[in-house]
Parts: C-alpha cells; sequence; structure tokens
C-alpha cells in the first residue's frame, strides 16, 4: 500500500451505491486524513447518509474501493471494522444505566475482559463526555445532551479508529446544539480519533469541520475547508448551501481578470470569478453572487457620492449582534443585507442605496 493511503483514515475510490434505479452514491473520491473532522453536507437524498453508511460497513458497494487505515475492507461487515456509529436518536438501551449502556462493547469483547478492567474504562470514558457519577442513572432521567454524551462515550469506549456521527444534534433545541457543536469539536481534539459528521445544517459544519464535502445527487459538488468553500464557492449551487447569498442573474458579456455579467433590466456587473469555478464564457447564463453582510446600506441623499442601487426597506428583523434587511431595488431587484446592529437604524419604508465594493461579489455559472 502506497504511503500517500496510509497517510488517511479513509478513502473512496470511485464508489457506486444503487438503491434500485437510484445512484445515491454516484462515482465519488474521497480521502479523509487521521485525525481530521469532515463532514456531509448536503439536502436529503443527497447521499451523505448512504456515504456514512458504506464507511460503517452497514452497506456494501456496488463498485469501486473503500479504505480505513489503508486496508481495503470490501466485504469486511460491520461489526470487523474499526468504525463505531453515534445515531441520530442515540440508540440507548432504556433497561442499562448509564455504565451499562457505556460499557455494553467492552462486555462483548472476546476474550473476556475483567469486571475491573471495565469499570476503569467506563469511568474513564464518562470523565471525557463530563459526566462523572452519573453511571446509575437511566436515559429517561438524563437530558437530550446528557443522553448523546451518553452514546458519544459507549462509542468512543472500543477507541475506534474512525467515529461516524449521523446528524447527532438534529433533536436538540438550538441552544444545546451550539452548545453541543463546542463539546464535539473539543472532544474530537481531545481524542484525536477522525470524526466523520453527516449534517444538512450548514452551521453546523463549517462551525466544527477541518473539511466539509458539499453532495448533490450522490455526487461531492466541492470539498475544502469551510473558509474555501464560503469565499470561494465552485457554482451557485454550493454558495447558496454555504450561508446565504444574494444571486442577481444576468448573461456574461465579457471575461478577464474580472467577469462582466448584463442583468435582464440592462445593468453591468463586473465580479471576479471564483478561483475553483469552471471558467466563465461569453453569453453563459450567470449570477453575481453578494453575500449579505458585504453589502452597506446609505439612506438615500446621504450616500455622499457612493454609487449603488436605490431601493426601499421591506422588512427589517432584528437577531442581537445583527440586523436584517429586506430592501427591493428597481436595477437588481431583491436583496438581503445583514449589518451590525450599532450600524443599524433603518426602518420599514426607508429609501436607501444599497452598494458593495468590486471584490464583494463573485461570478458563477447559474446551473
Amino acid at each position: 500500500m502506497t504511503q500517500s493511503v496510509v497517510d488517511f483514515d479513509i478513502e473512496f475510490r470511485n464508489v457506486v451505491k444503487t438503491f434500485g434505479s437510484v445512484r445515491a452514491v454516484n462515482g465519488i473520491s474521497f480521502q479523509i486524513p487521521k485525525g481530521s473532522f469532515y463532514s456531509f453536507l448536503g439536502p436529503s437524498g443527497c447521499g451523505k447518509t448512504s456515504s456514512l453508511r458504506l464507511i460503517g460497513g452497514f452497506e456494501q458497494p456496488d463498485g469501486g474501493e473503500i479504505y480505513i487505515a489503508g486496508e481495503s475492507v470490501a466485504q469486511i461487515p460491520s461489526y470487523q471494522r474499526h468504525v463505531n456509529m453515534v445515531f441520530q436518536y442515540y440508540a440507548l438501551f432504556p433497561h442499562m444505566n448509564v455504565a451499562r449502556n457505556v460499557g455494553y462493547g467492552l462486555r462483548q469483547q472476546r476474550p473476556k475482559l475483567l469486571p475491573d478492567e471495565i469499570d476503569k474504562r467506563v469511568k474513564d470514558a464518562l470523565a471525557l463526555v463530563r459526566l462523572s457519577g452519573y453511571e446509575n442513572r437511566r436515559s429517561w432521567e438524563l437530558s437530550g445532551g446528557q443522553q448523546q454524551r451518553v452514546a458519544l462515550a459507549r462509542a468512543l469506549i472500543n477507541k475506534p479508529t474512525v467515529l461516524l456521527l449521523d446528524e447527532p444534534l438534529a433533536a436538540l433545541d438550538r441552544k444545546l446544539r451550539k452548545d453541543m457543536q463546542i463539546e464535539l469539536k473539543t472532544l474530537q481534539r481531545e481524542v484525536g480519533i477522525t470524526f466523520v459528521f453527516v449534517t444538512h445544517d450548514q452551521e453546523e459544519a463549517l462551525s466544527m469541520s477541518d473539511r466539509i464535502a458539499v453532495m448533490r445527487d450522490g455526487k461531492i459538488v466541492q470539498e475544502g475547508s469551510p473558509t474555501e468553500l464560503y469565499n470561494h464557492p465552485v457554482d451557485r449551487y454550493v454558495a447558496g448551501f454555504i450561508g446565504q447569498s444574494n444571486f442577481i442573474p444576468g448573461e456574461v458579456v465579457e471575461v478577464g481578470e474580472r467577469v462582466t455579467v448584463r442583468t435582464p433590466l440592462g445593468v453591468m456587473l463586473s465580479a471576479p470569478g471564483s478561483k475553483d469555478a469552471k471558467p466563465l464564457v461569453e453569453k453563459a447564463k450567470a449570477v453575481v453572487a453578494v453575500r449579505p453582510e458585504r453589502i452597506g446600506l446609505w439612506r438615500e441623499g446621504e450616500a455622499g457620492g457612493q454609487s449603488g442601487f436605490k431601493g426601499r426597506v421591506s422588512q427589517v428583523t432584528f437577531l442581537g449582534d445583527q440586523t436584517e434587511y429586506h430592501v427591493e431595488t428597481e436595477e437588481v431587484g431583491h436583496l438581503l443585507v445583514k449589518l451590525s446592529s450599532g450600524n443599524a437604524g433603518f426602518g420599514g419604508g426607508d429609501s436607501v442605496v444599497a452598494y458593495w465594493n468590486q471584490t464583494a461579489g463573485l461570478a458563477l455559472l447559474d446551473d
């Protein structure tokens, strides 16, 4: 096996998985470095959970090769792979207390471990997830966040090469979900195990991941760090799934260092192309994508010579540290604008000028 393989805990080579006439995983290839936090991100039916199940051995590929820690796992069943999985609803045993839930995997090992060794490892695992003293609790006596930690301790106690997480935060309320995002990332750094995470929530993926694979129709559309995906999406789909964007449609009229796009109303917009995207050509359908936080607002008549697009505020939403404005313009249509609440102060019906600098937008293929 080559050195390039063993540097990665997971590698897919042209992997295909079909269910009837549907290609859930359509010839994807990727590598997950050791000790990283890697996320599959996409809508329902994009292939992210199928990819996770292929790693875990719950499904077998119809084509291609899968490697775990440099070894092919073709036809190797899930219980013989060095992976463990945390499910969305934790799958705790209700008739067992916390200690017995966490130690379940150890009790299945052959040759059998001594009871004292199991007790010690259970206590160490619970300390790792900050649940020391909860050994005798039952699952129904725990909060959602505590149940998730028990599921994590049960998965980590066997010291897997890879931990698989199938939308484990989906059942939690918003505040607890954000707290657990921080805890999961911290835990992954402490144990040094590769985490593979599945989510449809781009905020979760951005806040925790070292690398993200954005999926669509069984394929990986783009893979990269959160910063790369946010700042350099390859197309409209990725730009819309990673964060929020305003998309101003048009037709490419000139391609050079910058791309010039003519909107249906004849407005000429100039923006750089994304460095990772397919090159745009003249007459191609395109969009100029502008993030809401990169747009500024002036009151009409107070723009001080700043050029932009005149509009009217149609809706204001206070979000705490930010205020969100919906602005209707004649030239480029509806714009979503996010300003720091300290710099806000516009109201519904106000006449404004929306503007952004020349590097704020991206010209992308309109798919």
